[in-house]
């Protein structure tokens, strides 16, 4: 899948560092390795033209020309009061100019730059030393400091932008998956649902063995062909006569070690084995192919009526289903993988989440399994609950966006640290808004963390105001969170768990939920459980209390 994004653009000093300068009262110049301008300096209007002047164009040039030797770049003062911070501009590992920061200390204000940048001019000296004094509070002995600031600022900001892209990758890769798996469905609906080529193989040739009235009509699919994942059973029958396995499997060899004798356009005619009388008089074959791929064929016997020769009308009827079946093949097996890529890629985005702590390792594939089972407990559909299995498995997504040494500490959380834990739902429901074939999945990811009280998060929702997905993950959630284990407690045994639940129902939990919820099978849970634990590395756990 080819995903269309904008070209990139060469942009080495993100608008956001550029800003960050301009409130601490520096300007910014980007000039090329002769140390000329490539651009006017980033600085309000009189400084950035006194900038521009002559006197501070050579200082620049100057300082270019020592810096061309220099591997390390350190704050260098120019002139008395003119502080410089270089960063070299890099594209394609080779440095292309320098993106200068300029900060001032008291001595520029009387310093001879001034009068030599504006010329003589007196209104142009007052209003350029105005501007100054508000600046020029830097201190030399903040110069290494101040460098160390700067550059960690830039790469702060970089981080940051690198991880934005990232996640709008994330979300774009998730909506062009879901689209293309939407495409399919809507294209194949005149034959039926993509996701039942059964359904599709049987209506097919139940409408030969009904139309054109023959005993017996089976599909064939060929085993080998990758076509053969998407279906339950290789061979498919309608008509009055069912033949058993062993039967269809002599007519088969039957057909393949023949030759027919004769074709009727690309419909092959075969004799019928002796043991076979209720077939006669005559076995038509048509292949099932698609772009030169054999993917089986359609078979079919005892054709009934005053007329037992084969007509036009049944082998145009033959190419015609036999085509129909083999573009819906192709289809159900482009759907099945891109569903598969599809589900693949919210699985490993809620992998990758799960991987940043151990203790969560299988968190998200846990809570989606058990908001399924509740959700058809309860009475949803098995669509509706497929749904809401799969808004299980992003409900964290948006922990992407909380820092690791908060979502991995080893210990209780401050105060701050929770409230940074708590952007993770609104940090998803971002992530996925903009895709709207997963806009039934928000309300889970949103408000899995809202309690039945109002006292939750983020929206401070109660009642029947949290929307039914989402009181259903919040029992999944809290159940997994309880049971498992953490870098400082063990799992709860499951009657504390039980116990706790009853005792929050109406408070925490919708009280018609918990007992539903409790009396779920936990043994696939269970299973589950030491399946994720079995693929952790191994940890020292404390002692349970």
């Amino acid at each position: 899948m080819n995903i269309r994004r904008d070209p990139k653009t060469h942009d080495p000093f993100p608008s956001d560092f550029i800003d960050r300068c301009a409130s601490l009262g520096l300007a910014c110049w980007r000039l090329d390795l002769n140390g000329m301008a490539m651009e006017d300096p980033i600085a309000p209007g009189m400084l950035s033209m006194w900038l521009s002047s002559r006197p501070i164009r050579m200082l620049m040039a100057e300082s270019a020309m020592m810096w061309s030797a220099q591997e390390e770049f350190h704050a260098i003062e120019a002139q008395a009061g003119v502080w410089l911070f270089p960063f070299p501009e890099v594209h394609r590992n080779r440095r292309t100019g320098y993106f200068v920061v300029i900060g001032f200390s008291p001595e520029i204000l009387s310093s001879e730059l001034i009068e030599a940048g504006c010329k003589g001019n007196q209104l142009q000296t007052k209003a350029l030393l105005h501007i100054l004094r508000d600046r020029a509070k830097f201190q030399g002995s903040q110069a290494t400091h101040m460098m160390d600031t700067l550059s960690w600022m830039l790469e702060d900001i970089r981080a940051l932008r690198k991880n934005t892209e990232t996640i709008e990758l994330f979300s774009e890769q998730l909506g062009e998956s879901y689209e293309v798996v939407t495409t399919l469905q809507d294209l194949g609906r005149s034959m039926g649902a993509l996701h039942e080529p059964e359904g599709i193989i049987e209506d097919g040739i139940c409408e030969i063995a009904a139309t054109l009235d023959y005993k017996w009509v089976a599909c064939c699919i060929n085993e080998e062909h990758d076509v053969r994942q998407v279906l339950n059973t290789h061979l498919f029958q309608s008509g009055m006569c069912k033949l058993s396995a062993e039967e269809t499997k002599r007519i088969i060899e039957h057909v393949e070690q023949s030759e027919p004798l004769g074709y009727a356009d690309t419909t092959a005619i075969y004799s019928v084995p002796v043991e076979f009388s209720e077939l006669e008089p005559q076995i038509l074959v048509h292949p099932m192919s698609r772009d030169g791929e054999h993917l089986g064929f359609l078979i079919s016997g005892g054709k009934c009526g005053d007329d037992p020769q084969v007509s036009s009308h049944e082998t145009k009827l033959m190419e015609s289903i036999s085509g129909m079946l083999g573009a819906a093949l192709e289809n159900a097996e482009l759907y099945h993988r891109q569903h598969l890529t599809f589900m693949g890629t919210i699985k490993a985005l809620s992998g990758a989440i799960d991987a940043k702590d151990q203790y969560t390792r299988g968190h998200s594939e846990r809570v989606a399994m058990l908001s399924s089972m509740l959700a058809k407990k309860v009475g949803f559909s098995d669509e509706e609950a497929e749904r809401i299995r799969i808004s299980g498995l992003v409900h964290d997504l948006g922990k992407i966006g909380v820092p690791e040494a908060v979502l991995c500490k080893p210990s209780r959380l401050t105060d701050e640290e929770f409230d940074l834990i708590k952007m993770h739902p609104t940090i998803g429901y971002e992530i996925i808004k903009d895709i709207p074939d997963l806009n039934d999945l928000l309300p889970g990811v949103l408000h899995h963390h809202e309690r039945w009280d109002g006292n939750g998060y983020p929206a401070g929702l109660a009642g029947e105001d949290i929307p039914r997905m989402a009181r259903i993950m919040a029992l999944a959630d809290t159940f997994d969170a309880m049971s498992s284990n953490r870098a400082y407690r063990s799992g709860l045994p499951r009657e504390k768990v039980f116990a706790e639940f009853r005792k929050c129902a109406g408070s925490q939990f919708d009280p018609e939920l918990v007992e539903p919820f409790l009396s779920l099978d936990f043994s696939i849970y269970d299973d589950m459980v030491a399946h994720h634990k079995a693929q952790a590395p191994a940890v020292d756990l404390p002692d349970a209390a």
